[in-house]
């Protein structure tokens, strides 16, 4: 039976097992790496949500989680099986570089996220009975698309050393299945925005464009803003996450177990810019730039498989989420505001 998802974006299946486990049995704790960035904190408060228990795995001191192991991608295999001992699941979302610096230095990249997300599915392979989500990146390992909306049976052409390794690691994640039977599954995941996303990072155009706007500052866009992307809302990337750990291990049959989580529609820099200045009631000031070889010109996901096998489909629009944010960063910058005028 397919999984259903309510409105907020919440699995109904990952709920109602909880409900179940809590009924006969303690729940089911999670592994979740990476549990310290933004899509990690958002997922460690979903499952704590659900009823489930989070076990972090942090290089960073935290306080959020239910229980917590000093591990990060530098660990060693025998770290990561004590780990992820006890877990019915790990969720595995460290990564050390985004893609301009992992193109700075290839060779630190393929050494910390490659070997490292090895180790822990060697480790994995040792341990009974626990299914991997491994999340992999729907925006760089296709790479330049042939056509779109981008399949799961699309060729992996990446265009940066954070997408060669990125498609790597699947093609180890798939070894480990074929050869020795760990339940992973991958998700290749669009653009995600929403609140605790780093506006001062790298990644996340919609977060970053939406805080400089609403502070009055200028964006910077690599190239002429024609550029396509697919942004999702982090409520629907968790509930992606979710249900695709949740899925039953056979109901991808005789298909990879990949899966595009997105939200299937493609957005230029320039709409996005367009939709904010709308929702701000106010121009935005633009400086372009150069634009960067690595830099596909579009990439929007097809997510048919996630809806058909998954039961899953992205609840909020650009729009909604982009006004979710707005609303939240808003409201940060009140406080910010309120405390350096009360520190001074």
């Amino acid at each position: 039976m397919k999984d259903a998802v309510d409105g907020s974006g919440i699995n109904l299946r990952f709920q109602e097992e909880g409900r179940l486990e809590g009924a006969a049995c303690a729940p089911k704790t999670y592994l979740v790496t990476g549990g310290t960035g933004f899509l990690g904190r958002a997922l460690v408060a979903a499952l704590k949500a659900d009823g489930r228990v989070a076990r972090v795995a942090r290089r960073f001191p935290c306080s959020y989680g239910d229980t917590f192991v000093d591990c990060d991608l530098d660990a060693p295999v025998q770290a990561w099986r004590e780990a992820a001992d006890g877990c019915a699941g790990v969720f595995h979302l460290a990564w050390a570089t985004v893609p301009r610096t992992a193109n700075d230095n290839p060779l630190a990249d393929l050494e910390t996220n490659l070997a490292g997300t090895v180790r822990l599915f060697e480790a994995v392979h040792h341990l009974p009975n626990i299914s991997v989500t491994f999340v992999s990146s729907g925006g760089t390992v296709y790479g330049k698309a042939r056509t779109l909306p981008v399949a799961e049976d699309h060729p992996l052409q990446p265009m940066t050393a954070y997408g060669v390794s990125k498609a790597a690691a699947e093609h180890y994640a798939l070894l480990y299945r074929r050869l020795w039977g760990v339940d992973i599954r991958i998700v290749r995941l669009s653009n995600p925005f929403g609140p605790g996303q780093d506006i001062k990072g790298q990644l996340g155009a919609a977060s970053i464009f939406a805080a400089r706007a609403l502070e009055g500052k200028p964006i910077e866009v690599w190239g002429d803003g024609s550029a396509i992307r697919d942004y999702i809302y982090v409520d629907d990337a968790i509930s992606g996450l979710l249900a695709t750990m949740s899925a039953s291990p056979d109901c991808f049959g005789s298909l990879d177990p990949v899966v595009n989580i997105g939200s299937g529609r493609g957005v230029s820099l320039q709409e996005l810019i367009s939709l904010l200045e709308r929702l701000l009631d106010k121009p935005i000031k633009v400086v372009y730039k150069p634009a960067r070889d690595f830099d596909v010109p579009a990439n929007v996901l097809d997510i048919t498989r996630a809806r058909s096998l998954l039961g899953w489909s992205p609840k909020i629009s650009l729009e909604g989420g982009l006004l979710r944010h707005v609303a939240y960063l808003q409201d940060k910058l009140f406080q910010d505001k309120s405390l350096a005028e009360s520190a001074t």
